[in-house]
């Protein structure tokens, strides 16, 4: 455990900090010792209620945060009087309490209390460690933890924030083995606030290769300052299919990634020297793992508000600006467009894949979503819903000049409520299209009442492959009760909701029939549902078939 606590002491004070307020106890050791043996300067004091004063007197003065690290148990609590000031007074403070690990919690083992947001919203930013495990990955988790953590204090205004720190025993570091470098990145992580556009050095970027990452956002205004950064930096815009970047027409803009980021070869060959992500963490699970493949690209957030929204944990600046604004400020002109073109060559192979399904005669959801962009009208929503549906989203809705905005519950990417949700952007009176799964359709059908009492217009189409398909793309298809765990068919006559809820429903059985019931039921009043019955085994075929690299 001595290099993850020491990668947790030594990012404290990679970020400036330089001060920590040590109230002694043996759960606390390893912080202690491991502050004790780092360039800190350190202050013991006895009494925790004291230390937290003491430490925000310091905080005042040099405004900065302090660190303040006790035991587990009532010392905690101790705390409580100095962060009240400091939520006040709005001082910042880096608040390590160290705490029993979970098995000795509850059970009566001594100096354990339930720690857990003990400060309530007397805090800014609250987040319990891991328990230490020793290697890279965990080396970059704790760092960023502590990144969370200064950021959380140092926000406009100030604040305490507070890491719950479980710590097994033994207690003591091995001092022979410390290395507080591990875990380190090549460039030091920043956030940079104000008016960074006015002061940021775009010259870091000048005559590099990298990439522009849109992802989801639902408020996004701010497409063409990106697109026009793109071209000054000859860097591809890769497209979420919720940052609404796909309205548009231009080679810059990839929507193919998923597919073709499949191969470990093409991943390396696209390796970055900076990335610029805008919006959320991205819905694609092979475009994530690109980028924590390529940890040492300078990689920019850029956001309103701080949030950290990179789960490669590889984040070196934080950018608080209007994204506009940030584009806008970016004004130096790279010449080669040699790596832009290879992400260019990529996504017209892939693109010209994944529009094979065009000519598929079989009943597939990656067809119908394509007549449904064909279908939906200009200034028309559509909500996705999640699991199965917005990755079929990722692959094969296309970037086009159109104007169809697209939803989807992506904050905790769970598949309630979705009904609810896309019945609540039904209000603005844009003609709104509902794209659901069956289990998802299922868990809120009680979300349709609303609509009926408020004479509400939504047109929902049901892909229903009868249960969880997407766990077929998942390793655990191969296990044992895959199918009765998984799968979990059930067989719902979803005909049945024209009686429960006086909806209209249709069923389509090609995609003629799927194209005409769209188009007639778009333009009625009310809740409309067209089912679509999904051979599950031939999606999983196709969606192997038209996914494929081929290059």
């Amino acid at each position: 455990m001595t290099n993850y606590y020491a990668a947790l002491v030594d990012e404290l004070y990679q970020l400036g900090v330089r001060e920590a307020v040590i109230s002694p106890g043996s759960r606390s050791t390893p912080l202690a010792m491991l502050f004790c043996e780092h360039g800190f300067k350190i202050f013991v004091n006895i009494d925790e209620r004291s230390a937290g004063f003491f430490a925000l007197g310091i905080s005042k003065e040099n405004e900065r945060p302090v660190i303040l690290v006790c035991t587990s148990g009532t010392a905690v609590a101790n705390y409580l009087p100095a962060l009240v000031e400091a939520r006040y007074s709005q001082a910042p403070l880096i608040v390590l309490t160290a705490d029993r690990p979970p098995e000795l919690r509850h059970v009566g083992s001594p100096q354990s209390i339930d720690q857990n947001k003990i400060f309530s919203n007397y805090v800014k930013y609250y987040e319990e460690l891991s328990l230490p495990e020793e290697n890279e990955t965990m080396y970059r988790y704790v760092r960023v933890v502590m990144q969370k953590a200064y950021s959380g204090a140092m926000s406009k205004g100030y604040g305490a924030v507070h890491i719950n720190v479980p710590i097994r025993e033994p207690l003591i570091p091995d001092l022979s083995k410390l290395d507080f470098a591990k875990g380190r990145q090549n460039i030091k992580f920043e956030i940079l606030r104000g008016a960074p556009f006015f002061t940021f050095d775009d010259l870091i970027l000048k005559n590099k290769h990298g990439l522009i990452l849109c992802g989801p956002d639902t408020y996004s205004n701010y497409h063409h300052e990106i697109l026009e950064l793109g071209g000054r930096l000859k860097a591809p815009v890769l497209a979420d299919p919720l940052s609404n970047m796909r309205n548009f027409s231009n080679d810059i803009i990839i929507d193919g990634y998923d597919a073709f980021l499949k191969s470990d070869i093409i991943k390396k060959d696209l390796e970055p020297q900076f990335i610029i992500h805008f919006g959320q963490a991205p819905v694609s699970k092979r475009l994530q793992q690109f980028l924590s493949m390529h940890q040492d690209a300078l990689y920019l957030q850029v956001a309103e508000t701080f949030q950290y929204s990179n789960p490669s944990l590889s984040t070196k600046k934080y950018i608080v600006s209007s994204p506009a604004a940030f584009a806008k400020a970016i004004r130096i002109q790279n010449g080669s467009t040699e790596y832009l073109n290879r992400w260019i060559y990529y996504q017209k192979k892939m693109r010209d894949g994944l529009n094979g399904a065009k000519r598929e005669i079989n009943l597939f959801e990656g067809k119908l979503i394509q007549i449904i962009q064909n279908l939906m009208p200009q200034e028309s929503r559509l909500f996705v819903s999640n699991s199965m549906p917005i990755r079929d989203m990722d692959y094969f809705f296309e970037s086009r000049n159109q104007n169809i905005k697209v939803f989807c519950n992506r904050g905790a990417n769970g598949i309630d409520g979705t009904v609810s949700s896309a019945l609540g952007v039904s209000v603005s009176n844009k003609q709104t299209v509902l794209l659901t799964g069956d289990l998802s359709f299922y868990h809120d059908l009680n979300g349709l009442l609303v609509g009926k009492t408020h004479s509400l217009n939504l047109l929902i189409v049901l892909m229903n492959n009868n249960g969880g398909g997407i766990f077929r793309y998942l390793p655990q298809y191969k296990e044992k009760h895959f199918d009765y765990l998984f799968l979990t068919p059930h067989g719902i006559n979803f005909e049945g909701l024209k009686t429960l809820y006086d909806i209209k429903y249709y069923e389509a059985k090609d995609y003629q029939e799927f194209e005409n019931l769209f188009s007639r039921a778009l333009v009625l009043e009310g809740i409309k549902l067209v089912e679509v019955k999904i051979d599950l085994e031939l999606s999983k075929v196709l969606h192997d078939k038209y996914t494929a690299l081929g290059i």
